[in-house]
């Protein structure tokens, strides 16, 4: 059961973070060629009842183009939330990597040059 939660955790991970945005994009750009097409229409057809359609599937694209803009706040957060989760293992991890070091050194004192040229003790 471990294994199939880590799995579909990492799943759910790569998905969220390479492929959700990648479809919300799409999905973003696909009413705008709708309204484009839609426009075209209204403006050159010599039909009433074809240029009200017209009217009406642009005004609906908009709607939907708005409901998912606002909709974007959640897939924001969504990104966010993993990405706060990866900070925190990787602090946790390099934490865990200090314990071992300070472990390692036996309680010695150590002189170290930093990047910055400055000397500090551990």
């Amino acid at each position: 059961m471990q294994y199939l939660r880590k799995q579909a955790k990492g799943t759910i991970k790569e998905y969220v973070t390479a492929h959700l945005p990648e479809q919300y994009q799409v999905c973003l750009v696909a009413p705008d060629s709708i309204i484009k097409r839609a426009f075209d229409i209204f403006e050159t057809s010599d039909d009433n009842r074809e240029k009200l359609q017209a009217i009406e599937l642009f005004k609906d694209t908009h709607l939907v183009k708005l409901e998912l803009l606002s909709n974007a706040t959640t897939i924001d957060n969504a990104l966010n939330y993993i990405r706060s989760k990866q900070e925190q293992q990787h602090k946790k991890k390099l934490t865990s990597d200090l314990t071992i070091d300070e472990d390692n050194n036996n309680g010695k004192d150590e002189l170290t040059t930093t990047a910055t040229g400055r000397q500090s003790v551990f």
